[in-house]
């Protein structure tokens, strides 16, 4: 999903009823940068600009930009790029991470 869009579906037009979508900040043991995705229809969408995804040096930039398109929460999901045999059945290879992006 291009940034833009996800712009324009944030501060549109909603019913009464509207929540935010969920938005991920993806992170990976083996890997510096973050990435961010929204879901949309129970699968994760990256956000891109053009045709490359978003990349965040550090978790201050991803909330100063999660901050101004108006998220309050995301969610962190950090995947184990090292866990070479896999996870038990039933259990999943990443674990997500409540991020609360309202200073206090």
């Amino acid at each position: 999903m291009q940034k833009h869009q996800l712009d324009m579906w944030l501060h549109g037009q909603h019913k009464d009823t509207y929540t935010l979508p969920k938005v991920f900040v993806i992170g990976c043991s083996d890997v510096s940068d973050y990435l961010l995705a929204v879901e949309y229809k129970h699968q994760l969408e990256p956000i891109k600009d053009g045709e490359e995804p978003l990349h965040f040096g550090s978790l201050d930039l991803v909330k100063e930009e999660l901050l101004r398109l108006g998220f309050d929460k995301a969610y962190l999901r950090l995947h184990n790029a090292y866990d070479e045999c896999g996870s038990d059945e039933g259990t999943a290879s990443y674990c997500d991470i409540e991020l609360s992006l309202v200073t206090h």
